[in-house]
């Protein structure tokens, strides 16, 4: 009697969640049936993921890369400024100038909420949030330089 009423209950239970799946739908110029349209609303889905910036750099010694809506730039503490600096993928050799990448995506992005989702290198990678935007430090106090690597998550302004 158990099964028999386990069996009863699936059965209701999977005629009323495929129930909308039989309801025929009227095909015209006005109505048009989305259900298994992958790709409706896919823009709005990649909108809200947050831009993935991903900076890369030999490191020997301290600063910050300091990122405001006006720009980003390297403030050099100690020791030698970082060497084959690479950001979003592409050279940044003048780290007293705003990568040109920068400029493109800035706009569309919240940088008060940015927050580091992965990092790689033997001492100090961390974030810090400022009323403008966020900065960035890096640190390597161990003799020799080494490679660092963080991809910093920050997310689109609505």
């Amino acid at each position: 009697m158990k099964t028999l009423l386990q069996t009863a209950v699936l059965l209701i239970f999977a005629a009323t969640m495929g129930a909308g799946a039989l309801t025929p739908v009227k095909e015209d110029s006005n109505t048009r049936d989305t259900r298994n349209d992958s790709s409706a609303n896919i823009d709005d889905k990649i909108a809200a993921q947050p831009k993935l910036l991903r900076i890369s750099a030999n490191v020997d010694g301290s600063g910050r890369i300091i990122f405001t809506r006006d720009g980003v730039r390297y403030e050099h503490k100690y020791w030698d400024e970082p060497t084959d600096v690479s950001f979003d993928g592409e050279p940044w050799e003048d780290l007293s100038k705003t990568p040109p990448a920068w400029q493109d995506v800035v706009s569309h992005l919240d940088l008060t909420k940015a927050w580091i989702v992965k990092r790689q290198g033997r001492d100090v990678i961390a974030l810090e949030q400022t009323p403008d935007g966020f900065d960035l430090y890096l640190c390597d106090s161990p003799n020799g330089a080494e490679r660092y690597e963080v991809t910093i998550a920050i997310p689109r302004r609505h």
